[in-house]
């Protein structure tokens, strides 16, 4: 099961107020449902690929439609697809939309959430779960990349998506997918959960805080240890150069041309070819001179001007 599933399935799992179920299946409804004439009568055809949702919302229409439901499941064998699990309503479909606030049938007019929920921080935002259980997406906190999104088939829609999520402080952004989508979406992990935490979806914003910190904490292990192997492997390489320049100078018979302090510091190299500048610094005081770590580096710097002219 896919991590978007498991959070549509949490989110359903709830127990819901008589208006929170109005407000979800409006938002379910609205994004989800194909209304269709069939010798005179209407019919609302709703789908998911979960049982469970469909078993829920099912429970919320023979609750609040008066009329017939039938249910059935269509199986598809194009890739091995998920079955679909269909609730078609039949009868007062007209007078149902009505009730949801979805669709005036006297005017034709489709409206959006109605103005008890826009006034209700609690019933918008079951209206916004049931429209991210009808056409929204979450990448698994596995993944490479923190994505969540909903799709819509009009502009309007979406944009007012926008408006009444930025209500609860989200900056959702809107592109278009192709030419019957637009999408409105989100990346950051910060964003991603506290959405999940909107739409009563504790146990999913749990799991991804989880796989985040674990992946972010991994990645910032990964991102040290390269680090310290690419000092290393500078610092190994700095000193091979080093111990090439002093072995000139030694074959040069030169090296008492050099300052007492540059002698010492060649010989510590000589004994101690992987240590750091610090190292360096360190025996070079416990040796009885007085240097820093920068001192360290300009003296190797002398040494290397030195080896030139030898």
């Amino acid at each position: 099961m896919s991590f978007a599933l498991k959070v549509k399935e949490e989110i359903i799992s709830h127990s819901f107020s008589k208006q929170q179920k109005q407000q979800l299946l409006a938002g379910f409804i609205k994004y989800n449902a194909d209304l269709v004439y069939t010798n005179g009568t209407e019919k609302l055809k709703l789908s998911t690929v979960s049982n469970r949702v469909a078993r829920t919302i099912f429970s919320f229409c023979k609750e609040l439609f008066n009329g017939q439901i039938e249910i059935s499941i269509v199986r598809s064998q194009i890739l091995k697809k998920n079955q679909t699990f269909q609730l078609t309503l039949i009868g007062n479909v007209g007078n149902f939309l009505n009730q949801l606030h979805i669709y005036v049938s006297k005017s034709g007019k489709l409206i959006l959430a109605s103005e008890e929920a826009q006034h209700d921080s609690e019933l918008m935002r079951a209206y916004i779960a049931g429209i991210f259980i009808a056409v929204g997406s979450v990448n698994s906190p596995t993944t490479t990349n923190y994505h969540l999104e909903v799709q819509f088939k009009e502009l309007d829609s979406a944009n007012y998506f926008l408006k009444i999520t930025k209500n609860f402080s989200f900056d959702f952004k809107v592109l278009k997918r192709n030419s019957q989508r637009y999408v409105c979406y989100i990346k950051k992990s910060a964003m991603v959960s506290d959405f999940l935490k909107l739409i009563d979806a504790s146990q999913a914003v749990l799991d991804f805080e989880n796989k985040r910190i674990s992946r972010d904490m991994f990645n910032n292990i990964n991102r040290i240890a390269n680090i310290d192997i690419s000092n290393q492997t500078k610092t190994s390489a700095a000193a091979d150069k080093q111990l090439e320049q002093i072995q000139k100078i030694k074959k040069s018979k030169s090296m008492h041309l050099l300052s007492n302090k540059a002698q010492a510091l060649c010989d510590l190299r000589i004994k101690n070819p992987e240590s750091s500048f610090s190292e360096l610094e360190t025996l070079m005081n416990k040796n009885g001179f007085r240097i820093t770590k920068s001192g360290v580096s300009n003296l190797f710097k002398t040494i290397a001007k030195f080896s030139e002219e030898v």
